[in-house]
């Protein structure tokens, strides 16, 4: 099933498959919903899988211009209410995704089944990372916007991997096509604003699992597995031939993974 949900300022492609409890996927920057098709094909044999693209991407409309991870939780609630989802629900953010996964199980604790976080850090942006970001703004703003994706793009995957995913690449240059100005910028201010979770995570009573992989370029591997080994009731997945896009790049072990996890914590 697939509908637009509007929602308050915004206007939200949603796609839904499957029977079974509900799993929410949440995708990152310059990505849609589209980048988990090969992920839904498996997990909705036996859940309900939802999708959504965010604010900007895809099929949804723009970003308000108060924009934050922070205040979307309260639309995805309201969507899921639209839905008709009162139960708990797993969710899976990647990067960008797993910060309003954070943001959302801050708020609502007592909504979540359990959480994975694949790529994504669980603190604050730091000055160097604003920095970086701040800077593709700039280039955006100059229209530099395909410049900016022949480096970005092909710098996610582990070495090992780049030149053999062509069809990978090819789907990521088709989702950040589909990202407006308007969705780019506001998840870049979105991104250096976001919260430090980790107390959060270190008191979270729902079962996590957080994937990293070793040779992730957007975010460094060795301070999210620092920060993951803090939160002692984490499980850890460390991808050893992964860059940033580990649910691709080692599809096979994090599919028997993510299933393993949510038929044990179900």
């Amino acid at each position: 099933m697939e509908q637009i949900f509007e929602l308050g300022q915004y206007s939200i492609f949603t796609k839904v498959e499957g029977d079974g409890d509900p799993l929410l996927l949440l995708h990152s920057y310059w990505g849609n919903h589209s980048l988990f098709d090969r992920m839904t094909r498996v997990l909705s044999v036996k859940r309900m899988v939802i999708r959504i693209d965010l604010p900007g991407h895809g099929k949804s409309g723009p970003p308000a211009a108060d924009y934050s991870f922070d205040s979307f939780a309260v639309v995805l609630n309201e969507l899921l209410n639209r839905l008709d989802i009162h139960e708990k629900v797993s969710i899976v953010g990647h990067s960008m995704g797993g910060y309003l996964a954070l943001a959302y199980a801050a708020k609502y604790s007592d909504r979540i089944a359990s959480l994975i976080l694949m790529h994504s850090p669980v603190k604050d942006a730091d000055i160097l990372s604003i920095k970086q970001r701040n800077r593709e703004s700039v280039l955006l703003l100059k229209g530099k916007k395909e410049l900016l994706l022949q480096v970005s793009i092909p710098s996610n995957f582990a070495p090992e991997n780049s030149g053999k995913m062509e069809d990978d690449i090819r789907l990521l240059n088709y989702t950040a096509t589909q990202v407006t100005l308007e969705g780019a910028l506001g998840s870049i201010n979105a991104i250096n604003q976001r919260r430090n979770n980790l107390r959060v995570l270190k008191n979270a009573r729902y079962p996590l699992l957080i994937i990293i992989g070793k040779y992730d370029k957007v975010y460094n591997a060795e301070e999210q597995l620092n920060d993951a080994c803090q939160i002692s009731s984490a499980e850890v997945l460390y991808l050893e031939h992964s860059g940033h896009l580990g649910f691709l790049e080692e599809e096979e072990l994090v599919l028997m993974r993510l299933n393993d996890f949510l038929e044990r914590k179900s």
